[in-house]
């Protein structure tokens, strides 16, 4: 049996016949560069969802040995790392904080970036080689530009953010927007904005 083509002068179907230029910035959260990182699973023992890309610090009064939660207040100072959007855990989509972040259930493991890249979300604007940022109590303008503990940014707010040492921004963006960070929660040090 003889098998005959027929030739065609469109794309393909199935076939992308084009790029953008530009990729998607990614999503809070979600890891920047799986080249070369570290990440361990914490236990969210808070009893408080725990937004993904947030900064998350060692919870002492938690049972477990590595055990997380968010930032609250000038005293936070032990960052153990970046709460990744990841598909090693079943996430509950419901696991939302009251103004619709989503992110990990309280009493739920979480994974932790401690070493390497993610992408967060920053209340102001950011380039390559500016401060970091954390607030670690609200920002007193949380309503406009959504600085919520565990957030990053790159303005000083006296009492409510830490200057960063140990994180640098990889890219820029618009305040509100999403960029990428780089953090070494080993060698990472924090100083309160007064």
């Amino acid at each position: 049996m003889a098998v005959s083509y027929t030739t065609t002068t469109g794309s393909p179907a199935g076939v992308q016949g084009s790029y953008e230029l530009n990729l998607t910035k990614g999503h809070e959260g979600m890891l920047g560069n799986a080249a070369s990182y570290t990440a361990l699973a914490y236990e969210n023992e808070s009893g408080a969802v725990i937004p993904f890309g947030h900064a998350v610090i060692n919870n002492g009064s938690g049972t477990a040995d590595l055990s997380a939660k968010l930032p609250a207040g000038a005293s936070a100072t032990q960052v153990v790392g970046i709460a990744l959007d990841s598909l090693t855990f079943v996430l509950d989509d419901n696991a939302k904080t009251a103004d619709g972040r989503k992110g990990y259930p309280a009493e739920k493991a979480c994974n932790i970036l401690s070493e390497g890249i993610a992408y967060v979300y920053s209340a102001h604007a950011v380039s390559v080689g500016d401060d970091v940022r954390l607030f670690h109590t609200n920002s007193a303008s949380v309503g406009s530009n959504s600085g919520y503990a565990g957030r990053f940014g790159k303005t000083a707010e006296a009492g409510k953010t830490f200057l960063v040492s140990g994180a640098r921004w990889l890219s820029s963006c618009a305040a509100g927007g999403i960029a990428l960070l780089e953090i070494d929660a080993a060698a990472l040090s924090v100083t309160a904005d007064t």
